[in-house]
């Protein structure tokens, strides 16, 4: 028997915790400094879980590894089982990129004009450039590298957006039925409000809101992938082990992964202070 709850929130941050529910995020580090689990290699048996919920997740994986996940969220699923999704709506936020409806993305990408929490986003160069920084955003959990191998051009938060077409014909694909879009607060998880650490409403007005549940298992294949666009195979792109390009990789993921073991165990109020300071420089280069 399973030691843990029938309930799993994928995402939702390294110290988030709710009784009777498991969670599972890609910062969680256990020791010896080891990534606990990726979302398309989880770490549970077949048929675990009667609910996998997930909010603002899926669009920080790359659409070569997306298909991996929604087929690992359908292995751990029980028959019947429901699986609640949220992830930004590339359609609200391409319809007032078209329109030029400032007063709309405002309501969509608040952080790109001064929310929240003192961080200023980036709106200079207009409604393409707040658009496009929806996206593909800034962060730490993707790594753009040069051919060589020799340079980071960038760090990604977002790499991908889907609207409710793309994403309920994914589910389909791979096995879920009874896929409709909810509102925010309509959902057949009782606990729905309570599983995020902000404000369960705060994305509505961005947020492509999915429910679905699970009726039968299909297994990935790359050579049935729906998202892959041609003859792309990322192992020929792999390093040679032990190679100087192959130990620079490995070095640089490991001290990523102690950052985000000291930055877990590290209490909010000790960070909070260097958080204010970054937000306070962040505006003064603006």
């Amino acid at each position: 028997m399973a030691n843990f709850s029938p309930k799993i929130n994928l995402g939702p941050g390294p110290n988030w915790k709710l009784d009777g529910w498991e969670s599972l995020d890609h910062s969680t580090v256990t020791p010896p400094f080891r990534l606990r689990a990726q979302a398309w290699s989880l770490p549970y048996p077949d048929a675990s879980f009667e609910v996998v919920f997930t909010s603002n997740m899926i669009e920080h994986i790359s659409q070569f590894k997306i298909e991996e996940v929604i087929c690992e969220i359908n292995r751990i699923l029980k028959p019947g089982g429901i699986a609640r999704i949220i992830a930004p709506d590339l359609r609200k936020f391409a319809t007032a990129y078209v329109n030029n409806d400032w007063e709309e993305m405002k309501k969509l990408r608040p952080v790109a004009f001064g929310w929240p929490g003192g961080v200023v986003g980036k709106s200079d160069l207009g409604l393409g450039q707040v658009f496009m920084n929806e996206i593909c955003s800034a962060g730490m959990d993707n790594f753009l590298l040069s051919s060589d191998y020799s340079t980071i051009y960038a760090g990604y938060a977002h790499v991908y957006a889907y609207d409710f077409e793309m994403l309920a014909g994914l589910l389909k694909y791979y096995g879920f039925s009874e896929i409709r879009r909810c509102r925010i607060d309509e959902s057949d998880i009782q606990e729905h409000k309570e599983l995020t650490e902000r404000e369960y409403d705060l994305h509505a007005d961005s947020s492509l809101i999915v429910e679905c549940r699970k009726e039968r298992f299909v297994p990935f294949s790359p050579e049935k992938a729906l998202l892959h666009t041609g003859p792309y195979n990322i192992k020929n792109l792999t390093p040679i082990p032990y190679s100087p390009i192959w130990l620079s990789l490995k070095f640089i993921g490991h001290v990523r992964v102690i950052y985000l073991y000291i930055r877990s165990k590290t209490p909010a109020s000790v960070l909070r202070p260097f958080t204010k300071m970054l937000n306070r420089e962040n505006k003064t280069e603006e």
